[in-house]
């Protein structure tokens, strides 16, 4: 059988695109891999100032070393223990989330996106949901103080309410303060359902500068032993 330079040409030319073919098939499959086993990750009910943990398991289903590059959050409330740097093709870690509810209510959405060397899917993102909700509310459905300016030496006292919602009969134990500058008296301890109790905030500014203080009122509920306030202020010196 004869064969002419055109036919020649283009078998040469054939067999250089299946070899650029194979080749570029051997660099995808031989390419690391992250999977995650949930994208979602549903944490139920949480109540106003609980720590909740949760595991996302990341795993190397690529034929090449996944490398972890970074970890971000979508939120100062989330903490991260970072995995392992390096993961071998089929070997799996487990990411550490702790989520901090404190301050929030409803519906909460949280991510953690996860950064590696993956060329077809280089950042992996997971989404926590919670249902943040209270047994001890405030009656203004906040649970921020803002005290605006105060003069530097003087101590104010500011009342505030919360409503028991929990439908059983709540006592409070005690409370701890981010400083002593900040304190907290109870009028009373004890609180029945759907009654409201008041506590008194004390304040006396000992700086002049902004202050952004955290208060935890500790109960005796097993769901909600603890009740998050914030109190803000500005200290002022006087003229």
């Amino acid at each position: 059988m004869m064969y002419t330079h055109s036919s020649c040409y283009f078998t040469r030319r054939g067999l250089l695109f299946a070899a650029l073919f194979v080749s570029a098939t051997v660099s995808v499959l031989s390419q690391p891999r992250a999977s995650v086993e949930k994208l979602n990750i549903d944490l139920g009910v949480t109540y106003n100032g609980q720590v909740r943990k949760a595991g996302i398991i990341v795993k190397n289903t690529g034929k090449d070393v996944l490398k972890v590059l970074d970890i971000q959050t979508s939120c100062g409330c989330t903490a991260v223990k970072h995995p392992k740097n390096e993961l071998k093709p089929g070997e799996s870690d487990q990411l550490e989330v702790e989520f901090n509810s404190t301050g929030f209510r409803g519906k909460v959405s949280k991510t953690v996106t996860i950064q590696t060397n993956d060329p077809s899917n280089p950042a992996v993102t997971v989404t926590l949901l919670t249902d943040v909700i209270e047994e001890l509310a405030p009656i203004n459905n906040s649970s921020v103080i803002w005290l605006g300016s105060l003069p530097v030496g003087k101590e104010v006292e500011h009342k505030v309410g919360f409503k028991n919602v929990s439908g059983k009969v709540m006592t409070l134990k005690g409370y701890t303060s981010s400083t002593s500058s900040v304190s907290v008296k109870f009028e009373t301890k004890a609180v029945m359902p759907a009654d409201t109790i008041y506590v008194v905030v004390k304040v006396k500014a000992d700086k002049a500068d902004f202050q952004n203080e955290q208060i935890m009122i500790q109960t005796d509920s097993k769901k909600q032993s603890l009740v998050p306030m914030r109190v803000s202020f500005i200290g002022m010196k006087s003229s």
